[in-house]
């Protein structure tokens, strides 16, 4: 795509083209979210407003399982969830 952009020039006038990634918070919403990020540690805030953290073991249309310790949510239950960044 890029040398298409080289040789032809699809946008007249001067432009700029900024390519920007979704960032690592994110939230996890979808099927394909929580699949990415099996193995992550998540945090994951609550309708009740409590928080949990832990690594994301499975998931299933209607529940996530985490490892803090053996931990079930429901998936109804979440307000938001996001991967927690980690140093190594």
């Amino acid at each position: 795509m890029a040398d298409l952009f080289d040789i032809e020039d699809p946008i007249a006038g001067r432009y700029r083209l900024e390519v920007t990634s979704p960032g690592l918070d994110r939230p996890l919403e979808t099927d394909g979210d929580f699949t990415r990020a099996r193995g992550r540690l998540l945090k994951v805030v609550l309708t009740s407003g409590r928080v949990v953290k832990g690594r994301l073991v499975a998931w299933e249309a209607d529940q996530l399982q985490l490892d803090n310790p053996a931990e079930s949510v429901a998936r109804a239950d979440i307000a938001k969830a996001n991967i927690e960044p980690e140093l190594k």
